[in-house]
């Protein structure tokens, strides 16, 4: 039998909260992981420029100093390599101009930071479980999930 390669996972996010809040989060969903964290834009490319094994998603902060997720989402999208790896955003904004700049720009999915711990656990559930972050959304109304 073959054994379980963990999914690989790059999260970039500068809040230490936030990054402890999702590996708690991720201890939680029935997979074998493998979490790297990026602290900010620049830290995430450098990775992503490396010779570390590719992740297999990625989730973005939006809202990072150095470098935003929107300018890493943007660098990313034109490295052939991660052209078909889905990339989904987290931010505490719903602003219109940001999601939509992000869905024209390549993300799979734009998600408003949860509230709770559980509706962490339900979207990385939807993320990594159910694949929802797997394709190219059709539209915007699969694109953007808020609170």
């Amino acid at each position: 039998m073959k054994p379980v390669t963990p999914l690989r996972i790059l999260l970039a996010d500068d809040d230490h909260d936030d990054t402890f809040l999702f590996q708690e989060a991720l201890a939680h969903i029935p997979m074998e992981t493998n979490l790297t964290v990026a602290e900010n834009g620049v830290e995430l490319l450098r990775m992503l420029n490396g010779t570390e094994g590719k992740p297999e998603i990625i989730f973005l902060d939006m809202n990072m100093p150095v470098k935003n997720g929107l300018e890493c989402l943007k660098e990313i999208r034109g490295l052939e390599a991660y052209k078909q790896v889905p990339i989904v955003i987290l931010s505490t904004s719903v602003a219109q101009y940001l999601w939509e700049s992000a869905y024209r720009s390549g993300a799979n999915l734009y998600i408003q930071k949860p509230t709770s711990f559980n509706g962490l656990i339900e979207i990385l559930k939807m993320c990594l479980l159910e694949r929802a972050a797997a394709t190219m959304p059709e539209g915007l109304e699969q694109f953007l999930i808020t609170n």
